[in-house]
């Protein structure tokens, strides 16, 4: 029995609700135990208490309720049009997500150049992953401030740069090949598991949009960003708002060199939140436009 969609109770914009409560619980905990349970060179737990498993827990949930009730729904905008209507918060967040991208590059092209002018270009470490980064992340910015600056006239001039609207997927991956390069803990939650989760989701939900934004997706496509949307801004925001606060706090020393706050990540939940709420708007819009058109009809 086909169950997908079949539920018009549920909203989908309520798992992003859901995902505020779990994070009022979850950033304070992460926080915890960045600051008394986490080997600061490693990212490691130094030991498992209480806080471990209430954040299994958490994180259990931050991946299915998103995708249950993504998946159960039956309001989850088309997937045929790219929503299109003026939006300056889809600007700012545009530019933020954008201006993250470009310091990871920096920081990218900093860990490849800096200091290793005595070893062979070829024999440095992990160094065609990360080119592939930079390079893709300076297109991944170019076409993500494109898109936000459509939503200045509510136009979706990004529908035009199909080729570009691969690059932040394919920056993500490289993202994630270089994290998969490095020593990690299944057992004990580590930043480096929580960041591999976080750019999974991030793959899956920048192929959707390149899908949508291209004119090219299927009609799950729309469900699939809207789920794997929520998934990212969770693990993002859980990642890195702890470490924001550790580090305004003064206690940026706790933090592993290895897992520094990441701003594009903050940044890209913030995008992705915009852009799930502008597209529930934007398909409310239509079908008001839609039902106004057919009243005019009958009448005529």
């Amino acid at each position: 029995m086909k169950i997908r969609g079949k539920f018009k109770a549920i909203n989908p914009i309520v798992p992003l609700y859901v995902l505020v409560g779990l994070l009022v619980v979850a950033v304070p905990l992460r926080t915890y135990q960045l600051l008394f349970i986490t080997e600061s060179d490693t990212g490691f737990y130094k030991s498992v208490n209480w806080s471990v498993y209430l954040m299994y827990g958490l994180s259990i949930l931050a991946f299915l309720v998103p995708y249950i009730m993504v998946n159960l729904a039956k309001s989850v905008p088309s997937s045929n049009n790219p929503p299109s209507r003026k939006n300056r918060i889809i600007v700012a967040a545009s530019f933020l997500f954008g201006l993250g991208i470009v310091l990871d590059v920096i920081s990218t092209c900093a860990t490849i150049f800096i200091d290793k002018s005595l070893v062979p270009f070829t024999e440095r470490e992990n160094v065609f992953p990360l080119l592939i980064e930079a390079v893709f992340g300076l297109l991944a910015a170019i076409y993500i401030l494109v898109f936000g600056i459509s939503y200045v006239d509510g136009k979706t001039t990004f529908s035009q740069y199909k080729f570009l609207a691969l690059s932040p997927l394919v920056w993500s991956i490289a993202r994630i090949i270089i994290r998969f390069l490095k020593r990690i803990s299944y057992i004990n939650i580590a930043d480096l598991l929580f960041e591999l989760i976080a750019i999974a989701f991030m793959m899956i939900f920048f192929l959707a949009l390149a899908r949508i934004s291209s004119g090219l997706a299927n009609e799950t496509s729309m469900r699939s960003l809207f789920a794997s949307g929520y998934v990212s801004i969770f693990f993002c925001s859980v990642t890195n708002i702890p470490r924001l606060v550790v580090t305004l706090t003064g206690n940026g020393r706790l933090l592993p060199d290895e897992y520094p706050l990441a701003l594009c990540d903050l940044f890209f939940a913030f995008f992705a939140v915009s852009y799930i709420v502008n597209a529930m708007v934007s398909a409310k819009e239509n079908d008001s436009k839609e039902l106004l058109e057919d009243d005019i009809k009958e009448n005529e």
